[in-house]
């Protein structure tokens, strides 16, 4: 401002003028000149630090508004994810996961193989007999497997059906352990320790009896007529006696490929095979049932209303099955075998031996066998 002013006052006196003043500089003057540059000097730092001062809470409220944004997105979708029961794993659920495992026993049976492939009617086929006067109706039935829609719906049918399919998961990894061994003394000792544990259990045992239509004869004692105390160690002896004849790289080799195997068709079976209501509402019930205590029945409740809201934002429409209706007939067949016969009249024929073929047609000329 002082400078200005000086220059200002020096233009209204004339050129002349302002250089003899300019000349004949005082010592005043040039201290005032001195003090109005240290002034500035002084305003353009200030005036820095404040563009520094505002640029810095520019960037940090910057910053703070971008963690907020995001923690908001990730509470919207930690809500979303809760309301529709499509949660992952997390330490509750490995718990509750682990307990239910090991609550079933060893030799549990397993689900049927319907059950399994999720078995659902394809096509309804109706005969109808017109001579009986009976209607007889047929499914035919294919797999219910289908594709997760999202990485939550998968993880919620893994969750389930790996304690679900249990059994089937364990005799698959059986089967596949020996049909890939590759030394026949591991896999004739797998067959004995797959004795002993049949002889072991009832339940196998009953299972079976009922498929062999009750030829297998056993009790608590006795098995087909054998001690069943002695059958179980002679088969144990006999399963350990091979394995240690048995080759050691080779059954290691063959063991993990086979359990391999096993775990990824478990995997696949479990991410494709959908949550239905009835599995769910059979599990609820089963959870319910083993409570023992009022926390283990607030815990089984809490599980049974996770399991139902699974299904009910999984669930998926029923698609239509069509119907085939086939009418057996033999009056209207033979009507129609007669008109057709009149249209087109036999040719009698006779051969040599004076056969005559009253059903012959002329074959159609054509360059190939008719």
């Amino acid at each position: 401002r002082i400078m200005l002013t000086l220059s200002g006052s020096a233009t209204a006196r004339g050129a002349s003028m302002a250089t003899g003043s300019a000349t004949a500089a005082s010592p005043a003057s040039s201290s005032s000149a001195a003090r109005a540059s240290t002034v500035m000097t002084t305003a353009m730092r200030a005036r820095r630090r404040s563009d520094g001062c505002v640029a810095m809470h520019s960037r940090g409220l910057m910053r703070r508004t971008n963690a907020a944004g995001a923690t908001r997105r990730r509470r919207a979708t930690r809500t979303a994810s809760s309301a529709s029961g499509q949660s992952n794993f997390d330490k509750e659920d490995v718990a509750q996961w682990v307990e239910r495992v090991r609550k079933e026993p060893w030799d549990a049976r397993a689900k049927t193989w319907r059950e399994f492939f999720a078995a659902r009617a394809n096509v309804a086929v109706l005969e109808v007999d017109v001579d009986s006067e009976t209607v007889k109706a047929n499914e035919i039935e294919t797999h219910g497997l289908n594709f997760p829609k999202d990485t939550a719906e998968a993880w919620s049918r893994v969750k389930a059906n790996s304690v679900r399919f249990r059994q089937n998961y364990l005799a698959v990894a059986c089967a596949s352990a020996l049909f890939g061994c590759e030394c026949a003394a591991f896999g004739a000792a797998l067959v004995c320790f797959y004795a002993f544990a049949a002889f072991k259990s009832d339940v196998i045992l009953g299972e079976i009896a009922l498929a062999t239509d009750g030829k297998l004869a056993w009790n608590a004692t006795r098995v087909a007529g054998v001690n069943r105390a002695t059958a179980q160690k002679a088969t144990l002896a006999l399963a350990v006696v091979l394995f240690v004849l048995s080759d050691a790289a080779a059954n290691v080799s063959a063991l993990f490929r086979s359990m391999m195997t096993a775990f990824m068709i478990a995997l696949a079976h479990a991410v494709l095979r959908p949550i239905d209501l009835k599995g769910t509402l059979t599990d609820i019930m089963k959870d319910l049932k083993g409570a023992k205590s009022k926390e283990d029945l607030a815990r089984a409740a809490e599980a049974g209303v996770k399991g139902f809201k699974s299904w009910w934002s999984n669930r998926r429409d029923a698609e239509p099955v069509p119907v085939v209706v086939v009418t057996k007939d033999s009056r209207r067949g033979a009507a129609q075998q007669q008109q057709g016969n009149q249209q087109d009249p036999p040719r009698r024929r006779e051969n040599g031996e004076g056969a005559i073929d009253v059903e012959g047609r002329e074959a159609p000329n054509r360059k190939f066998l008719p």
